[in-house]
């Protein structure tokens, strides 16, 4: 359902750029990579992928 896998545990990528949206201690950066975004907690930086298209909730 993924195009690229999870990781739990990135750096935030040195063109990553704060986009302001927050929930609770999660932080939306974004990064110059189509597809990918980065969310950083209180415990780290995870990388999540783009969802493939068709894939959605119901």
């Amino acid at each position: 359902m993924l195009t690229s896998p999870y990781d739990g545990d990135v750096r935030m990528p040195a063109g990553a750029h704060d986009t302001g949206y927050r929930f609770h201690d999660r932080q939306l950066w974004l990064t110059g990579e189509p597809g990918r975004a980065c969310i950083r907690t209180s415990d780290g930086v995870e990388a999540w992928p783009l969802v493939k298209a068709g894939m959605g909730c119901t």
